[in-house]
């Protein structure tokens, strides 16, 4: 008997981190289980890495919805962060090694919402490009080098 398992992010350029991380969430949702996955509103990104995402939230919904471990995407909420978790009921949460929900905050937050849920927080990946930010800094330091090397012809 499969399970709903749910995940979030932002999903803002996907990398071998992201892959992994819905590999693993959709094996432990089983075979007959289902991947459900809140893509980060545009706005809550801004609020809560500090900056804007490359892809707007659409593009990013459109990606991830076509990735082959995911059964379901839906678009987070912009007031209230948990609403989407709420709404789709998960028998578990899988967050990723660098996610900002802490997992005795989360399971305090969905207990007073009427969930118990377990959260399992999936550790780094042995990837060197695991992360968006390691992504966007190699993209900048190779387009830097580039850059010097033409100045240099």
């Amino acid at each position: 008997m499969g399970r709903k398992v749910l995940t979030a992010g932002t999903f803002d350029i996907i990398h071998p981190g992201h892959i992994a991380l819905l590999i693993e969430a959709k094996k432990i949702a089983g075979e007959e289980g289902e991947l459900v996955v809140i893509i980060a509103r545009d706005s809550n990104v801004v609020k809560f890495k500090g900056r804007k995402p490359i892809l707007r939230e659409d593009e990013r919904l459109f990606v991830v919805k076509n990735l082959k471990p995911v059964d379901k995407v839906v678009l987070g909420d912009e007031r209230d962060p948990l609403k989407p978790v709420i709404e789709e009921k998960p028998d578990i949460i899988v967050l990723g090694y660098d996610q900002w929900a802490e997992e005795e905050w989360l399971r305090k937050e969905l207990e007073k919402r009427g969930l118990s849920t377990e959260i399992i927080r999936l550790g780094k990946f042995s990837s060197e490009n695991d992360s968006t930010t390691d992504v966007i800094n190699r993209v900048i330091k190779l387009f830097c080098q580039k850059n010097q090397q033409e100045e240099g012809d």
